[in-house]
């Protein structure tokens, strides 16, 4: 592609779907490409047009979470409009093409509508403005007026903020201008969604087929950027991946709805939150930073575990009034102690801030069981290792796992929400992405038990029913007696004791 610098010609290397991307004049366009297909960097190519062709211009830049934009989205941007020769601009040189979150210098082209303040604002020195926008706050995105706009990793958020927020606020300037084919495009790009409820970015496929003046829809693959990547990056890239990951993540494969589901009164709209943030501004960046909110560091924490050799995990919950929060997913494949040991040290180096040092220990029964050459239990050498780092744990696992069908009805009576007493199911979509594929791939087999058999096989075990065990073995355990079920008891080995 080529574009301009003080004047001159700049000529800058995309690859054949980047170029047909960039070329394309259709209002409406959506880039669906996989890990390395270069479909941020586009971004970062279109954008630099725009700063080209529509002097004084407003764009958003549109993510799930700040911390997506500022640590991910941005930085690939930034690449490319390096390419083109831009720079951030130094006060110290009075040098430089945009600035990050600060008011632009005095004498700068200011846009035909400036922003109300520059947090999280980037300005050009012609006047094109992005302001980056968070839609798990997306009722503050409200009322903008904007000449284009962008989404990264759309497929990650929800369909109505995309056209009911943000669609509508790309009305700007209609008459600024007349003539360029740039002006009012909405653009947004994407992996392919391993959730059901990113289906809707494929929308502009059927749309580009019934309307091709209008809307354009590209997909590409990790091979389509071959030139700039490697063969060997690529070949390494597989070796190191599932099948499935390297069809989805870097192939841009897309996946099948499962039919016969364990859990089929979940639902990722009404029990995945993306809320899970509050933002604390930067001075000196003039960036937006991320706190957890859903998680309550004053109030005791929830763990449940599972325990594979190969895959050792646990989910961190905490109540908050009637809701069940699931906070985090965290696990371990290997370690050079234990999986275990280096599963505990892993929570206790993330969770160091939080206040209240207190847990209620939940998961797998067989923790109960002693370890061969050991005295103690799975659930003992967890709390020894957890009160060495200042936590109190209490295991809360007796008795034998639940009746397979018993525990099925009873986790989707709570998902199902049709009982006002009950708890409600909550899943922080930010951290527990893992958890809520575990959950929506889990099939049913005829006798009620779970389909287990990705947990042997080679698909990424993260994606296994493992974390969707964690899920079961707290959630039926605390809730369980809400449905009459009692739980049968065993023999359970306490510290000091045969």
């Amino acid at each position: 592609m080529r574009t301009k610098q003080h004047g001159q010609p700049r000529n800058t290397y995309v690859n054949d779907k980047q170029r047909q991307f960039l070329e394309s004049t259709q209002k409406r366009r959506t880039f669906v490409g996989g890990r390395g297909s270069g479909k941020t960097t586009v971004a970062g190519h279109q954008t630099r047009v725009e700063m080209n062709y529509l002097p004084r211009a407003k764009s958003f830049l549109a993510g799930l979470t700040y911390t997506q934009l500022t640590s991910n989205t941005l930085p690939a941007m930034e690449a490319a409009w390096q390419v083109h020769g831009l720079r951030e601009y130094d006060p110290k040189t009075g040098f430089g093409h945009y600035v990050k979150g600060k008011r632009p210098p005095s004498d700068w082209i200011k846009p035909h509508q400036p922003p109300s303040n520059y947090e999280n604002v980037i300005s050009f020195l012609n006047g094109y403005t992005i302001q980056m926008l968070s839609m798990d706050r997306a009722e503050l995105a409200r009322g903008g007026n904007y000449d284009t706009g962008h989404i990264d990793e759309s497929a990650l958020m929800k369909q109505d903020h995309v056209n009911k927020i943000l669609r509508p606020m790309i009305r700007g300037n209609i008459y600024k201008y007349p003539d360029s084919p740039y002006h009012q495009t909405f653009c947004d790009y994407t992996s392919v969604p391993w959730l059901p409820s990113g289906q809707w970015v494929f929308n502009t496929e059927d749309l580009a087929k019934e309307d091709p003046e209008n809307y354009f829809f590209l997909e590409s693959n990790a091979y389509d950027n071959v030139a700039v990547l490697g063969e060997k990056y690529l070949r390494d890239l597989r070796n190191g991946m599932t099948p499935l990951e390297w069809d989805v993540e870097v192939m841009n494969k897309r996946l099948t709805k499962l039919p016969n589901s364990f859990y089929p009164s979940f639902s990722e709209e009404k029990h995945g939150v993306w809320k899970t943030y509050t933002y604390v501004h930067d001075d000196e960046t003039g960036l937006t930073h991320s706190i957890d909110s859903d998680r309550d560091p004053k109030r005791l924490m929830e763990l449940s575990f599972d325990f594979n050799a190969a895959f050792t995990s646990l989910i961190l919950c905490q109540e908050h009034g009637n809701e069940f929060r699931m906070l985090d997913a965290l696990w371990v494949k290997q370690s050079s102690t234990t999986v275990v040991d280096a599963l505990v040290d892993k929570f206790c180096d993330t969770y160091e801030s939080h206040e209240r040092k207190e847990l209620l220990i939940y998961g797998d029964r067989n923790g109960n069981n002693k370890q061969v050459g050991s005295n103690l239990t799975l659930y003992q050498t967890i709390q020894q290792r957890l009160a060495t780092r200042g936590w109190k744990a209490t295991v809360m696992v007796q008795g034998l796992d639940p009746d397979h069908r018993l525990k099925h009805i009873a986790i989707n009576q709570l998902l199902a929400e049709n009982n006002p007493r009950l708890p409600l199911m909550r899943f922080n979509r930010n951290k527990c992405k893992f958890l809520i594929i575990s959950i929506q791939q889990s099939p049913i087999k005829p006798d009620w038990t779970k389909d287990k058999r990705s947990e042997s096989s080679s698909i990424d075990q993260e994606r296994a029913t493992h974390l969707s065990d964690c899920f079961d073995n707290i959630v039926y355990r605390k809730y369980g007696h809400l449905f009459g079920q009692a739980q049968t008891f065993e023999k359970v080995y306490f510290l000091g004791r045969d």
